[in-house]
């Protein structure tokens, strides 16, 4: 029996600086099950640049599109998803693809994902289907889970408003320390972008909201697929490293820009305000601070890790994640603090994994 015919497309999460560990790990499982792969560069630095052009002059089945400004991640995904619909000469087989899996390019993924992945999402008839998602080192031995899937619930309020809630399902939880019958497939309400499989019929059918980048672009689709009736399910057996910058704090001096753009103040604050309306949320749902919450903390990392603790910087950090103060004075603090602080050389962290990239502390591209 024929192989469903696969295409992966990658995209730049929030850091360029963890490329090659991504696209290697993709690249080496390529023979446990073959697949068109779409990269999509968005103003990476001239070093990442290169590396990239000399993987799609290597392999093939790789199409390499660059753009020359920074990318969301819809708006990625879409210009993706542009290139298979054109299906110009030689990439038929990305117009024949059964299956897209949306990679972000902080991934490391395992060997033979991607066929327990098609096959676990063929048998269960699954509109999406994604990998457990590990976070930390590719290779330890006993990883932490980042997510399991996720369970929503919503909560009627007035005037047909609701209030929104949602737990990634085994965060931080010791892989180990899961009974085996607790990670079998799966039917959950959502699962994260980090790497998720949709079937063809299904994508054509919804629609990657430009507005929506890293924070809530995985939420939009599957609120999308389960309106259509679509089953989203969550593959334990497939496994996926998601090589979190709280767990893998590797900053070059060229991902502070792009991180910044990622995680923008002012532009959370209009992908909150389109939530609302799009999901027909309350103004008042207590959800909300904490997601913002998050955000900020995130998008703080390199400088804290910039930082000592007690340091004045540290301290107009801690002053910076507190509500009342204003969003335009907490983006200004926090770029004060990188530009006075944050090292020359970058931020350097080990990484192992089975691919020949053993540690990374400065570009090796």
């Amino acid at each position: 029996m024929a192989l469903p015919a696969v295409t992966l497309i990658v995209t730049q999460r929030d850091r360029f600086s963890l490329t090659q560990a991504s696209l290697a790990s993709i690249l080496a499982d390529y023979a446990a099950y073959p697949f068109h792969l779409i990269y999509i560069d968005g103003n990476s630095p001239p070093a990442v640049a290169q590396y990239l052009q000399a993987q799609a002059a290597q392999n093939p089945f790789l199409t390499l599109m660059r753009q020359e400004r920074y990318l969301r991640s819809n708006q990625a995904r879409n210009l993706a998803l542009a290139c298979m619909h054109a299906s110009p000469a030689g990439e038929a087989v990305t117009a024949a693809a059964a299956y897209v899996v949306f990679l972000d390019n902080d991934v490391v993924v395992h060997p033979g994902w991607l066929g327990t992945l098609v096959a676990s999402a063929e048998a269960n008839q699954a509109a999406i289907a994604a990998p457990l998602i590990l976070q930390g080192q590719p290779t330890a031995p006993n990883p932490e889970i980042h997510v399991a899937g996720i369970a929503t619930k919503f909560h009627p309020r007035p005037r047909g408003k609701r209030w929104f809630e949602q737990k990634q399902l085994f965060c931080g939880v010791k892989l180990q320390a899961v009974e085996p019958a607790a990670l079998q497939p799966a039917v959950v309400d959502a699962v994260e972008f980090h790497s998720l499989l949709i079937r063809r019929d299904y994508l054509d059918r919804v629609n990657l909201d430009d507005q929506f980048d890293s924070l809530a672009s995985h939420t939009d689709l599957c609120f999308q697929v389960a309106a259509l009736g679509g089953k989203i399910l969550i593959e334990p057996r497939s496994h996926v490293t998601f090589l979190n910058p709280k767990h893998i704090p590797l900053f070059e001096r060229s991902d502070l820009a792009f991180y910044r753009f990622k995680w923008n103040e002012a532009y959370t604050a209009k992908t909150f305000a389109h939530s609302l309306k799009k999901w027909k949320l309350a103004a008042d749902d207590p959800s909300l601070w904490s997601i913002w919450k998050w955000v900020i903390e995130n998008r703080q990392i390199p400088a804290r890790l910039a930082t000592a603790e007690g340091s004045w910087g540290r301290r107009s950090l801690q002053f910076a994640q507190q509500r009342r103060c204003p969003g335009w004075l907490r983006m200004a603090i926090e770029d004060t603090v990188l530009r006075l602080n944050f090292p020359e050389a970058g931020i350097s962290a080990s990484l192992v994994i089975d691919q020949p990239v053993a540690a990374i502390g400065s570009t090796q591209f």
